[in-house]
């Protein structure tokens, strides 16, 4: 059913959560998995390999030890190959057009939880690929105590 699925990567803790649902889908299925990260735009000439090796997230890992990690834990789980892509550019622009020449089944991306005002400002690129992708989007939310807003239940 989900012979390729792409998950975007930026290091942050909804991007995790998302490769992590990924990496669980692409074990359950035998899929191919593409973890891709793009990179802001304006780098022209950066070399791939160097890129790699740049300190990504909050824990300050590389962005190759990430992509390894990811790697090791979904194909322990049963995923039948994890690729990697670097990309450069606009993030929601760079995904589609990748999208557009390498058909995927799933794509799977983090969701900040961004309020109404910042999501107007910053946009979102989860509401961009849900919109425009050509095939299903699973969005994976942030974790309920790191939403802005959110709400706890009463004890």
């Amino acid at each position: 059913m989900f012979e390729r699925i792409l998950v975007g990567y930026d290091a942050s803790p909804a991007a995790r959560r998302a490769c992590t649902a990924a990496s669980e889908i692409a074990a359950k299925f035998g899929s191919v998995l593409t973890v891709i990260v793009v990179r802001p735009p304006g780098r022209t000439g950066a070399d791939p390999y160097l890129e790699s090796l740049v300190p990504v997230g909050e824990t300050g890992a590389a962005l190759d030890a990430v992509i390894e990690e990811v790697r090791t834990r979904a194909v322990s789980r049963g995923a039948a190959r994890v690729d990697s892509v670097l990309l450069q550019g606009e993030v929601p622009g760079a995904l589609l057009e990748w999208l557009a020449a390498n058909p995927q089944e799933l794509v799977v991306v983090g969701s900040r939880g961004l309020s109404r005002g910042r999501r107007l400002l910053l946009g979102s690129v989860s509401a961009e690929l849900v919109q425009k992708a050509p095939c299903p989007v699973l969005v994976v939310r942030a974790s309920p105590d790191r939403r802005p807003g959110a709400r706890t239940a009463p004890e």
